[in-house]
Order: structure tokens, then sequence, then C-alpha cells
């Protein structure tokens, strides 16, 4: 599977830059993140996290950006009474597909919407450590994106919904999946 999220990507990649407006994008963000389902009386929450990170925008009115972002999420896991709070470091790699509904990108003003796979790759949990360890997690999570983006300038603003396919704990005892919402807001370049 991961053979051809990596094929289609090229490909989108080699078909956009034979033709195409290049632009370089630069965001900050949050991430409002959580935990499906319940397990032998296990709930999951979500609190605030953030990310920050780039993509390569290759197109114009259609469009191919694949990017990188650095981020935290955080998250509660409820057991009877006891709580335990974690905060886990990631690296996400997206490579969304893209269309503007107005405008384009070479315009002053545009409205796009995007979406495509992402790879979260699971980084050292950084609070609630001594109850959840990095070794409990998966290390790559699958997942899909999609959203919506305005750009005013060389400002954009950004929200996107993301889903996993993986379950997101190592052992069979809990099939939670990731989910969030995510906002974005940045600038961007173009060559």
């Amino acid at each position: 599977m991961k053979k051809y999220f990596l094929l289609f990507g090229l490909v989108i990649f080699g078909l956009a830059s034979a033709n195409a407006q290049v632009e370089l994008k630069a965001l900050i963000g949050t991430n409002f993140s959580k935990l499906s389902g319940s397990h032998d009386g296990k709930t999951f929450s979500g609190r605030a996290g953030y990310q920050f990170g780039g993509g390569l925008l290759i197109g114009d009115k259609f469009y191919v950006e694949p990017g990188i972002q650095f981020g935290r999420s955080s998250r509660t896991i409820t057991e009877s009474s006891t709580s335990i709070d974690f905060d886990q470091n990631f690296v996400k790699i997206p490579v969304y597909a893209g269309y503007h509904l107005l405008g384009a990108e070479s315009d002053v003003f545009a409205l796009r919407v995007f979406a495509g796979p992402a790879v979260s790759i699971q980084g050292k949990v950084t609070k609630g450590s001594e109850q959840i360890g990095k070794d409990d997690i998966k290390k790559a999570i699958w997942a899909v994106d999609g959203g919506i983006g305005l750009d005013i300038l060389f400002l954009f603003i950004e929200a996107n919904y993301e889903h996993s396919f993986s379950n997101h704990f190592v052992n069979g005892e809990s099939d939670s999946k990731h989910s969030a919402f995510i906002i974005n807001a940045g600038v961007h370049f173009d060559f």
C-alpha cells in the first residue's frame, strides 16, 4: 500500500512540474486531535496541540503539494476515575492534490480545496511518559486529509480534517484511531 502512495505521488509530481508554477509555503497552526472509540471502560479525548512546517505547491489551477510538518498532539485516556494526559511529538508528511475553486495560485485571491494521504511518524512522548511510552504507539500512522484553503496576496489560511486508517496503539488492547481538526496559517512565496 505504501508503495502505491509513493508511486502516485511521484507520478503527480512529475506531471505537475512539467509545466507548472512553483510556490514555497511556510505554516504554523493548531490541531485538535482525539482518539476514537472506547475499550474496556477507557474513553479517549483530545486537547489542543500545534504544528509548524511547510510545503511545495506545484501547479496553478490544479496543484500538487508535498510537505512536512513537525508538531505535538495532546490526548487524555480516562479509565474509571483515573486520567492519563499525554503529549506526543510527530513528523507528518502529507501529499495533497488540490483544485482552485475560485481564482488560481497566481491570482491575488483564491479559494481552494485539497485532499490526500499523509503519514505521521511518531516521536517522543513528552508528558505522561510514565504511563504511555513511545513503544506503546505505532511508529507510522497512515491517514487521509481533506480541507479548504483561502489565499490573499502572500498569506493563506487552511482548515482540514484528518482521519487515520491505522490503529494508534501497538498492542491489541485498543482499536482506537486518530482524528484531528487542523487550522494552519502562513505565507507563500512564488518562484
